[in-house]
């Protein structure tokens, strides 16, 4: 099924909708964006993702919401970066740095889309040069809906050596996207280790334990218990926005306490951003946006990882075919 997703720069923009069974997603072509997933519950279809029925409004949010990310998510520190012996400079669109690809990132770009059942493929070519990075890049996406899953599969190639380091910017509220914030959702996340930021939420090179600071989410917490604690990191982003360092495959488990929903998380990737929603705005299809309204787990390599030698860095080399994937499974908790 398609329907409209109304005009972005005198654009035509579409959603595309697949269904799993007891998961249906609907997909942009616009930032190959899912704007909105609903799962099927014991009480009927919920809607986690408080996402938008209007390209525009989607833009304007500044949210990336539900966006595939790139070339690189998260921040790049001085936007610049050298690789091979060459400095790059990149677009700037967060104060000094390029955060999520920069000002024109894949969340703004139109993919070409090939539909097949309960798959859906998107495709995007990036111009060498393309917001300061090297290699004309082709880029792959896949969204797959299993009877109680969403897969997301990228892989990309470049003719030069370049970066790359996608991520989904999926938000969840796994009580329903209309029920206020997500504070209360709790929270379990696979990592033992967190990296710290410093001002402008670029990171400071260190990997830190998380025990005993309000990013050890080593056993189940409300996102919300310790946001307000006044810890410095978290005084700085007002909430989440950090990397936690993963172990293992499956990097999180979330639930809802009113709806007993449960996601888990699953990926390839080294990192995961927490993100608490600090920043959302706008309209969403359900009214307005606030802050906490909805959180990020967003699979990626470490932020900055190209500049911090400690960090595996993000390098795609010409010619090389490289994957990476995300799955978000559900199921429903019985006794919440």
């Amino acid at each position: 099924m398609t329907s409209s997703f109304k005009n972005f720069r005198g654009r035509p923009a579409s959603i595309y909708e697949i269904n799993g069974g007891n998961i249906i997603a609907g997909i942009a072509d616009l930032g190959a964006s899912v704007q909105y997933l609903k799962v099927k519950t014991e009480q009927g279809w919920l809607d986690l993702c408080p996402g938008f029925d209007d390209a525009e409004e989607y833009i304007s949010s500044g949210t990336c919401f539900g966006a595939t990310i790139g070339r690189v998510a998260n921040r790049i520190k001085g936007a610049s970066f050298s690789l091979n012996g060459k400095n790059y400079a990149l677009s700037r669109n967060d104060g000094d740095n390029c955060l999520h690809g920069g000002a024109e990132g894949f969340d703004k770009r139109f993919f070409k889309v090939n539909s097949c059942g309960n798959m859906l493929e998107l495709t995007l070519e990036s111009a060498d040069g393309d917001m300061g990075f090297p290699g004309n890049l082709k880029l792959k996406v896949q969204y797959v809906a299993e009877e109680c899953a969403l897969t997301v599969r990228y892989s990309a190639v470049s003719d030069k050596d370049t970066l790359w380091a996608p991520t989904c910017h999926l938000y969840f509220n796994l009580d329903g996207a209309q029920s206020g914030d997500c504070l209360s959702n709790m929270l379990k996340i696979n990592a033992k280790k967190f990296t710290p930021s410093a001002k402008g939420l670029v990171p400071t090179g260190e990997i830190k334990p998380v025990y005993g600071t309000p990013f050890d989410f080593t056993d189940f917490r409300a996102i919300g218990q310790r946001i307000n604690c006044g810890d410095e990191q978290l005084v700085i982003a007002r909430g989440y926005d950090h990397n936690l360092v993963l172990e293992g495959s499956c990097a999180a488990t979330a639930y809802g306490t009113e709806s007993g929903v449960k996601l888990d998380v699953y990926t390839d990737m080294p990192g995961l951003q927490l993100y608490s929603g600090n920043y959302l705005n706008g309209r969403s299809r359900f009214g307005a946006l606030r802050p906490y309204s909805a959180f990020a787990l967003e699979a990626q390599y470490f932020p900055d990882a190209a500049n911090i030698p400690a960090f595996e860095a993000p390098v795609l080399k010409a010619g090389e075919v490289k994957s990476h994937y995300i799955k978000y499974v559900f199921s429903q908790i019985k006794n919440v």
